[in-house]
């Protein structure tokens, strides 16, 4: 049967769709590469390099529950044309930087706009495709976003070296005012206008919540990134220690507004599951160590081995080709073979081999090249992937189907968190060992990744409390979407 004009109409609106998606991790990992040159051209210190990827991922994950609120309240149409609009003007102002705190107030709106722009996607793809048509709009999702993986770090370097119309690294912002405008025209043409989401308990954002949850990553990520520089002065532990009741009167405010009938911003139901809660956790140990670790490579290669933007991006094309033969092969083998946990289990292990094989490479007294670095990098994005597949579908089946929204909200802010804290806490590390002679650039790296595996081995303990299980449908609000095939898990 030949496609209707409303079957072609859903596939170009989920072309609009990817495109945000893409949008947000090619800035990311462009962002990573080009780092050093944008630190060199702005005249910024090494925090200034923190704060470009940490600022980013600390608004994107302070406000990515409330952004998908958002789109219940307004509509989800009108939500990602916003967002999206807010970060292409916000790439156009970073592009246009001229000293450190534009930049960085440039990076941090744009995580503020993607943390409205990316949740709205998978919602607007349950309102357009029929149960039959969706696992194959979604499954699209992995290639397309494996693809900008890859290219993404390559693309950074390319332009940043490249020297583009002589934009150096301003490039790397402008490339998102074409996929920008695109997007745009894509979502007004392509993607129908739905009404918001009826009920006057829905339409009402939790401003309290949203603002004691915002707090209290700030009070956690403002100091890991300034304490460094100032010297850790007693401010920093006062205000990290500060973030624990504030996550306390969370809690009490969320139990509050959902005995009034109230929809809260995290659904307390989640906060007592413990298995629910590990999985949580075992996302930002997870995520801290990548982040950390891909951070800290990329500035090491450029600063101590005399790699251009552009080599550096090329040397990490194993790992980001790794991730994706090993979600591929996680999704389409492991998983049905062993099962999602002794996948996830496995892919943990690989990254722990993989970083220990790094610091092998940069033990050596000699200049790192690519080629040293193929083997430990492989290893890092195959495990990367293997870990990637199952996490999600394992987290999902812990909770009851109406909860899985909520819960899949909790999963991307934590990992976002978990960036944030990767920047931060690896980030300082990293740059509080490399001024040191006794260390130099390749300990500073090598005292790094260390850390970073213990965090690997810290969430592979983690995984074991992660029993998954299935659930079979039941009455609520959940979108069909949200079921998770038995013996996926």
């Amino acid at each position: 049967m030949d496609p209707t004009p409303a079957d072609r109409l859903r596939w170009y609106a989920l072309s609009a769709i990817l495109i945000t998606h893409c949008m947000d991790l090619l800035d990311g990992m462009m962002v990573n590469t080009a780092a050093p040159a944008i630190g060199e051209g702005l005249h910024g210190s090494y925090a200034v390099l923190q704060w470009m990827g940490a600022g980013y991922a600390l608004a994107f994950a302070s406000l990515l529950i409330t952004g998908g609120r958002l789109g219940d309240i307004a509509g989800r149409k009108r939500m990602l044309l916003i967002g999206t609009a807010g970060f292409t003007c916000a790439s156009l102002l970073a592009g246009l930087a001229v000293n450190p705190g534009m930049i960085i107030v440039a990076r941090m709106v744009q995580g503020a706009c993607a943390a409205v722009m990316v949740p709205q996607g998978l919602g607007i793809m349950r309102e357009l495709f029929p149960p039959r048509e969706l696992p194959k709009a979604i499954g699209l999702m992995g290639p397309v976003v494996g693809i900008a993986a890859i290219v993404a770090p390559v693309l950074g370097g390319a332009l940043t070296t490249g020297n583009l119309f002589g934009l150096g690294w301003r490039a790397v912002f402008f490339v998102n005012l074409p996929l920008g405008v695109l997007a745009l025209f894509g979502a007004v043409r392509y993607i129908p206008d739905q009404p918001p989401a009826d009920g006057a308990s829905v339409r009402r954002l939790d401003g309290i919540g949203t603002a004691l949850a915002v707090g209290a990553m700030v009070l956690v990520a403002y100091p890991l990134m300034q304490g460094r520089t100032e010297g850790w002065p007693a401010w920093c532990f006062v205000s990290m220690a500060a973030a624990l009741p504030v996550l306390v009167v969370l809690g009490v405010h969320q139990g509050r507004r959902a005995r009034a009938g109230r929809v809260p911003l995290v659904e307390p139901r989640l906060a007592r599951d413990g298995r629910f809660v590990a999985a949580l956790l075992m996302g930002v140990l997870y995520y801290t160590a990548l982040s950390g670790m891909m951070f800290a490579l990329l500035v090491q290669l450029q600063t101590a081995h005399g790699f251009t933007a552009l080599g550096a991006g090329l040397a990490m094309v194993p790992w980001t080709l790794g991730s994706a033969v090993g979600s591929a092969v996680a999704g389409s083998l492991l998983v049905r073979r062993f099962g999602g946990r002794r996948t996830l289990l496995g892919g943990l292990a690989l990254l722990v081999v993989g970083a220990v094989g790094v610091i092998t490479v940069v033990s050596r007294d000699h200049a790192v090249t690519t080629w040293q670095l193929l083997v430990p990098l492989s290893l890092l994005g195959l495990g990367m992937g293997g870990v990637l597949t199952p996490y999600y579908d394992i987290s999902l089946s812990l909770v009851a189907l109406p909860e899985t929204g909520a819960a899949s909200g909790l999963l991307n802010s934590f990992q976002q968190l978990g960036n944030s804290i990767g920047y931060a806490l690896l980030g300082t590390v990293f740059f509080s060992y490399l001024p040191d002679a006794r260390y130099g650039a390749d300990g500073a790296l090598r005292v790094t990744f260390w850390l970073a595996a213990g965090l690997l081995a810290a969430a592979f303990v983690t995984a074991f409390w992660m029993r998954p299980r299935t659930h079979r449908a039941q009455p609520g609000p959940a979108s069909r979407t949200d079921l998770v095939p038995e013996g996926r898990v």
